[in-house]
């Protein structure tokens, strides 16, 4: 998955929803297209958490005892030891935060602009219950 990519889709899709009150007929068109785009969202979010399990499911992968951390054990030097995996599951864990942090900030995009569609869609059942 290009991010770059994702997030342009995401910003020509946010471009497509617009709400134009002009008469009943073009607004329920009109909110047709939200729901779709909203849809269409909700895909790539899924494409962004799978993206994101990825990356969990790497880092979690990637984590046996250092040779220097089994060495330790062996010698009788415990607190060493386990000083040793703690920074290697710290800085484990801080990879694994920055690689999944661009993916993150995608997701919360797709969430504003999810909220804006419904905020559209919200004026637009205004419009058609009250410019009746």
């Amino acid at each position: 998955m290009n991010l770059q990519e994702t997030q342009l889709q995401i910003y020509q899709l946010r471009q497509q929803m617009t709400l134009t009150l002009d008469n009943p007929k073009s607004v329920k068109l009109q909110v047709k297209n939200i729901n779709l785009i909203q849809k269409q969202l909700r895909a790539i979010k899924k494409e962004i958490n799978l993206a994101i399990k990825e990356i969990n499911q790497q880092a979690t992968q990637t984590t046996p005892d250092s040779l220097i951390s089994v060495g330790l054990d062996l010698f009788g030097k415990r607190k060493l030891a386990g000083q040793v995996r703690q920074s290697t599951r710290r800085a484990i864990q801080s990879e694994k935060i920055s690689l999944r942090q661009p993916y993150m900030d995608v997701k919360d995009y797709i969430d504003q602009v999810i909220l804006e569609g419904d905020k559209l869609k919200l004026k637009a059942e205004q419009y058609l219950a009250f410019g009746k």
